[in-house]
């Protein structure tokens, strides 16, 4: 459409400084148009960025001193209750010479890996939250956090599917179970420690779960911006998840299945050979012990992994969902839901304190002291004896 024809639509127009004048030919435009130059600058100067982040979720908010120094305050009680609590985890069973177990082998590394995750994830996300999302570390910095991140989530996940695989043969397959020596044993805590090292410092470090997505990045985080995100493409989202979370969970929850079936099983056995009176006293009370110990045992374990099921659950939601709704899930809710993930670390020591009794009074046993004073098998008082099942 021509200029003329345009003011013959509009007749007697005039915008902004321009001048219209008519003569016998009809209208014609006698002189440039400011506002029309401006828009024409404005269609230049055009930031495609606008469009990009347009429907994306708003920056993190900013929070006053007040507001940042109490979220700082509660925050820091999660790595320090972790550091003790785990620490605590530790010396229970090396103190204890009856609590040098096959399972508590995978205990005690689980509960260095809650340690680390203490130590080496959980004071960088103090440190955003101090520093109102500031980073001042560098990216080299802020990738190998994200890497120490995924790590050791994942290591912790592997550590209880272990953990399934050590009651399942325990109940289900008790001969095989008796085989599991301490080589099979330090080959299991190897694969759990160097396995999660492919998904999260290799890919990361290379920034594969960036591909896709850097024009999304370059404008939510130019550079400059002082910002550390663990942003992450939808294939990376998806099979870091299933390896880290979904698969790993599904497989606790089939091994917990069968261990549940198989204890009723054993269970109406016992009770059978008890009615019957088809039995040797001796024997069968040892063996009535042996399964009830195993049983608590797997009770114990299931509900540790109910606990970090609930807890990461909220997380891995997001983390697929995210990346597949284009990044639209505010700042806040995705904190809320990494440390409630990262809580986890500091609660499987309450949970061996308040649903393991062995764990209980070994627990007690270090606070009283007892080493201190030289009763260093003090364990025997309350695993031997009738109490040898109540674990």
């Amino acid at each position: 459409m021509s200029a003329g024809t345009t003011a013959a639509y509009f007749p007697g127009m005039v915008t902004g400084n321009g001048s219209l004048s008519v003569d016998s030919h009809g209208v014609t435009i006698t002189s440039v148009v400011n506002d029309t130059l401006e828009w024409m600058v404005n269609v230049t100067a055009f930031d495609p960025c606008e469009v990009i982040l347009r429907d994306k979720a708003e920056p993190p908010p900013e929070y006053g001193l007040t507001t940042t120094w109490a979220i700082v305050a509660i925050l820091v009680l999660v790595p320090l209750f972790t550091i003790f609590g785990n620490t605590v985890t530790i010396l229970a069973v090396l103190a204890a010479r009856k609590m040098r177990t096959k399972t508590n082998a995978f205990v005690v590394s689980l509960a260095i890996a809650d340690m680390c995750v203490s130590l080496l994830v959980m004071p960088f996300g103090i440190y955003q939250q101090l520093n109102n999302k500031v980073w001042l570390l560098g990216e080299t910095v802020c990738r190998l956090a994200s890497s120490v991140d995924v790590m050791m989530c994942t290591v912790s996940i592997f550590h209880l599917s272990c953990l399934a695989i050590d009651r399942y043969l325990a109940i289900c397959r008790p001969f095989l179970h008796e085989r599991l020596t301490v080589r099979v044993i330090v080959a299991m805590l190897i694969f759990c420690w160097v396995t999660p090292i492919f998904i999260s410092f290799l890919p990361i470090l290379n920034g594969w779960n960036q591909i896709g997505i850097e024009e999304y990045l370059r404008c939510a985080f130019p550079e400059g911006s002082n910002t550390c995100t663990f942003i992450v493409n939808i294939p990376f989202a998806i099979i870091c998840s299933l390896i880290a979370f979904y698969v790993p969970v599904i497989f606790m929850g089939v091994c917990n299945v069968k261990i549940y079936m198989a204890a009723r099983k054993q269970a109406y056995q016992i009770r059978s050979l008890e009615a019957a009176g088809k039995h040797n006293h001796q024997s069968h009370h040892k063996r009535r012990a042996k399964f009830h110990h195993e049983a608590k045992a797997a009770k114990t374990l299931g509900i540790i992994m109910g606990c970090f099921s609930i807890c990461w659950f909220p997380f891995f939601i997001m983390n697929v969902i995210d990346p597949i709704i284009d990044y639209k899930i505010p700042y806040v809710p995705w904190m809320i839901a990494l440390w409630l993930g990262y809580m986890n670390s500091m609660m499987n020591p309450l949970l061996y304190y308040f649903f393991n009794r062995n764990f209980n009074q070994a627990f007690k046993n270090l606070f009283r002291c007892n080493v201190c004073k030289g009763r260093r098998d003090y364990d025997e008082e309350y695993i031997t004896g009738n109490t040898n099942v109540s674990e």
